[in-house]
């Protein structure tokens, strides 16, 4: 049901990744929101540079932009770099344009936004190969020490699941490489993800239906390989063309995330990939910063869809988008079309066509405004709508389900040199009937990281706990329709929130940021295991299904940059958080939760 409520989302969008940014021809639309006017902007650059220059603008690639890849300085010449460059940040502004998880069936949750980036104002990258040549390559490595207080779950005797998570202290690795190859136009671009897991110390118990469970010592395992990106991208005199097994990216990332952008607390790890055919252009002129992109997708990994798991997940999508991500207005509509052979697993399993049919449409919106002092005001919204039809959380009584979702966000903030503020306020739509015949519950991109326990942690696995519940040997002959899409894997869902944070720089190379966040379920709270289970309506943890307080939650991080030899970056910091749970938690007997800490000790290499 996780799955599904992320799942509608397109994934068809191509988004542009970090290190990615290809040189643009005047005449292609930028795949990133900001890509379109970047394109022109760097096209018109790159004539004006050398070799030298041009290289920077290849190996610079903005990992928060969705870009199809940057030329290399060599290859971009005066001519074909402004051409090379315009076209590739359309390509980028297209890929952007990524659909997201939101849906309460993460098969419809997939949003069809496609934006165009900014490559001319994206910061260059730190690249091992500066030297001349058509190679750039660019990573990063971080690990992390966790320390959290444990967190009550639900349980049942015969499971031998304990009645928490069980895990305190334990550390964490990843090292994520993306190389180029470009010249004259083309470019591949490639990501990996190595060494990605859990290193030592404690694990999960009884979750292990999450994404990423963390039950294993598994970093330097085949399951710390996961292959990210391959795909070629062509600049044509008329527009964009890219295929291959492709990022998205779409306005705030609500529906559709690269995981490849930064979030205020925490770390991005999911992303959703497609193996896709995309085409960007501007119809008017590369001098009109208006993009068109059009998209087939056949979804590889998304929050509701896994190609490995015969999950079988096709999408079309288009998007159209006015501006950039900075000052810019857009639309993107995804039709997604999922099947799969569920043979149920279980003492009693069953062989059923699983379908997932759904329409949606995402809206964003963007402006800055330069003040007095110096910095940047700035708005932002991006809303989502659901509308299909699926079998995936099918009863008895309701073998076919209606799905009507939606979710939005909506941001204000500063952002200047030294201090940076933002207020967010989000909302997803709930559902406290899951047996119904419509779907309502909506969850947003996990990569969209709100704080970093209520619903990173909190949220995350009280839904990953009843999802393994529900597909228990030992509880259950079969398991329930759609409890594999039950774990949010620390996405909002079915909840309204509040995310303020800032951020001070009291000196270049460190920042330091707090923040607070409030929750509140937008409908009555019911476990949808239990209610199918044990015909019960209520709580994760068996409380009263009308406490809607999620509860709330203060952060704070303090993160050193240091600049190396080789134009390496080294980070050394910590964060933490400390939250107390709302009555949505109690228990049976009206207790409460328990008090959550968290303390995180982050390094990590840029290069």
């Amino acid at each position: 049901m996780k799955r599904a409520w992320v799942a509608l989302g397109v994934w068809m969008c191509v988004s542009t990744a970090r290190g990615q940014e290809p040189a643009a021809d005047p005449v292609e639309p930028s795949v990133d929101a900001a890509a379109t006017v970047d394109a022109e902007t760097e096209a018109t650059t790159a004539e004006t540079t050398d070799e030298d220059s041009a290289e920077a603008t290849a190996e610079e690639a903005p990992t928060d932009e969705a870009s199809a890849g940057e030329a290399s300085a060599d290859e971009a010449l005066a001519d074909e770099a402004s051409a090379d460059e315009a076209s590739a940040e359309t390509t980028e502004a297209s890929e952007e344009g990524e659909i997201g998880e939101a849906a309460f069936l993460e098969p419809e949750a997939v949003a069809a936004n496609e934006a165009v980036a900014t490559e001319a104002d994206a910061p260059a990258e730190p690249t091992l190969y500066r030297a001349r040549g058509p190679f750039a390559l660019t990573g990063e490595y971080r690990f992390r020490f966790h320390a959290m207080t444990d967190l009550a779950l639900q349980t049942q005797e015969r499971t031998g699941y304990p009645d928490e998570l069980g895990q305190n202290l334990f550390g964490t690795q990843w090292l994520r490489l993306t190389p180029r190859l470009a010249g004259r136009g083309v470019e591949l671009v490639g990501q990996i993800d190595l060494f990605d897991g859990v290193v030592f110390g404690d694990r999960t118990v009884g979750v292990d239906t999450a994404e990423l469970p963390r039950d294993e010592h598994d970093s330097f395992r085949a399951g710390g390989v996961d292959p990210r990106w391959l795909y070629l991208s062509w600049r044509s005199p008329v527009g964009l063309i890219r295929a291959g097994l492709q990022p998205s990216h779409w306005g705030l990332g609500l529906l559709a995330n690269d995981g490849d952008h930064e979030v205020p607390f925490g770390d991005y790890r999911y992303g959703n990939r497609n193996i896709r055919l995309l085409f960007a252009t501007r119809p008017f002129g590369a001098d009109v910063p208006f993009n068109v992109i059009v998209a087939g997708d056949l979804v590889y990994s998304d929050p509701i869809a896994q190609l490995r798991d015969d999950e079988r997940a096709w999408q079309a999508v288009m998007a159209a988008l006015y501006g950039d991500e900075d000052r810019g207005v857009g639309a993107y509509v995804v039709y997604r079309h999922q099947t799969s052979d569920a043979l149920g697993g279980g003492p009693i399993p069953a062989q059923i066509e699983e379908k997932l049919k759904v329409w949606i449409v995402d809206f964003f919106a963007r402006w800055e405004f330069s003040e007095p002092s110096g910095g940047k005001l700035f708005a932002g919204f991006e809303g989502a709508y659901f509308h299909g039809t699926a079998n995936l959380a099918r009863t008895t009584e309701n073998p076919q389900q209606d799905v009507r979702q939606g979710m939005w966000a909506m941001q204000v903030g500063r952002e200047g040199e030294t201090v940076d503020a933002v207020l967010e306020g989000g909302w997803t739509s709930g559902d406290a009937n899951p047996e119904d015949d419509t779907q309502r519950r909506s969850t947003m991109h996990p990569d969209h990281r709100i704080g970093l326990i209520l619903f990173p942690e909190l949220l995350a696995w009280s839904t990953a706990r009843a999802a393994n519940l529900a597909r228990s040997d030992e509880l259950v002959g079969r398991p329930s329709p759609g409890s594999d899409l039950l774990p949010t894997d620390g996405g909002v869902s079915g909840a309204a929130y509040l995310f303020n944070h800032y951020t001070i720089r009291p000196v270049e190379w460190l920042d330091l940021r707090a923040g607070w966040v409030w929750g509140r379920a937008t409908t009555d709270v019911v476990d949808p295991y239990r209610a199918r289970a044990e015909s019960r309506q209520v709580g994760w943890r068996g409380g009263d299904r009308r406490s809607r307080d999620l509860g709330v939650e203060v952060d704070a991080s303090a993160i050193a940059h240091l600049s190396l030899p080789r134009d390496l970056d080294l980070e050394l910091g910590i964060e933490g958080g400390v939250a107390v749970p709302g009555r949505a938690f109690d228990d049976a007997d009206g207790g409460r939760m328990s008090t959550i800490g968290l303390l995180r000790l982050r390094a990590g290499l840029a290069f």
